[in-house]
């Protein structure tokens, strides 16, 4: 067995997803910590927010990544070490992180950064998110060529993208899309087109964060979202997480690549399935088990039978 722990990303946090985790005297020494050196109220984010405060950008990326550091601390204690990672969007942060490409304390830092400028970059209400179902990328890119504000964002399974862009732009794209044959262009619950060169300004700014931290080759591969390549020398990471902010998530590329490298059994650490749920058609056959809270951790053998 060889194992791939995966992270999710902006969408999977729920109120009180925390609450558990935070009962472990590590993890919550962990978590006072982080939010000493970051300023920001994790516990607060992880037991006590509500679902309107936690869709905030801004304060669902720290939380999100702080439930996969402190989930993966568990699973080491229990001997569950992964053999190669990956992370959707924000969480490439916490594969890194379980890496051991830079310490918990300054991950989070950069994470909270990150969420403060994308939700920064573009007024709210000026450009969304639609899932397209039932099309392939070749015919998504097809149905948006010539559109100027509206762009593939995440590449998530053969016949599941996610694209970005304007308002303007996204009501173009999607009668496009209908004519072009997609099953459904469902709108998502977002207020900016993430992953999309809208989002340059915020990088920018994270770019400035990702610098001022000490970034070591991670010591397992993480397969990196603007590539679907492992991550390669520490010093390159700040470029890649620049660039991966105003590029599109090629996850399906990132879980080929762990098919590539022999794995043959995935985890998700943290909360809901999101990712798990895309694997049945991204590695059909292959063992995929999500973990969210402690007591999943504690029946973590039996979730692999």
């Amino acid at each position: 067995m060889k194992l791939a722990f995966l992270y999710p990303g902006q969408g999977s946090q729920h109120a009180g997803m925390g609450t558990d985790l935070l009962t472990d005297p590590e993890v919550s020494e962990l978590c006072d910590r982080c939010s000493s050196a970051t300023g920001v109220d994790l516990r607060h984010l992880l037991t006590a927010a509500d679902e309107d405060e936690l869709r905030l950008t801004q304060n669902a990326q720290p939380a999100l990544t702080f439930m996969g550091i402190g989930l993966t601390l568990l699973l080491a204690r229990g001997g569950h070490r992964p053999d190669a990672a990956a992370g959707h969007s924000v969480g490439e942060y916490g594969a890194l992180a379980a890496a051991g490409a830079a310490e918990p304390a300054q991950v989070i830092k950069a994470v909270a950064e990150r969420g403060r400028a994308m939700a920064e970059a573009a007024p709210a209400g000026t450009g969304s998110m639609s899932a397209v179902l039932g099309l392939d990328a070749d015919a998504v890119e097809a149905a948006l060529a010539g559109i100027d504000d509206a762009w593939p964002a995440n590449y998530n399974t053969p016949t599941q993208t996610v694209i970005a862009g304007t308002i303007a732009g996204l009501e173009v794209a999607t009668k496009r899309l209908h004519e072009a044959g997609a099953r459904r262009v469902i709108p998502l619950n977002v207020s900016a087109a993430f992953h999309t060169p809208l989002m340059a300004p915020a990088a920018e700014r994270l770019r400035a964060a990702l610098d001022r931290i000490e970034w070591r080759a991670p010591r397992l591969p993480v397969m990196a979202n603007l590539t679907g390549r492992p991550h390669q020398q520490g010093d390159r990471i700040p470029h890649v997480m620049e660039m991966q902010l105003r590029s599109p998530v090629r996850w399906a590329a990132c879980v080929q690549a762990l098919l590539d490298a022999g794995c043959d059994t995935f985890v998700e650490v943290g909360p809901k399935r999101a990712l798990t749920g895309m694997m049945k058609e991204l590695a059909p056959g292959r063992k995929a088990v999500g973990v969210a809270t402690p007591a999943a951790i504690s029946e973590f053998p039996g979730l692999l039978q």
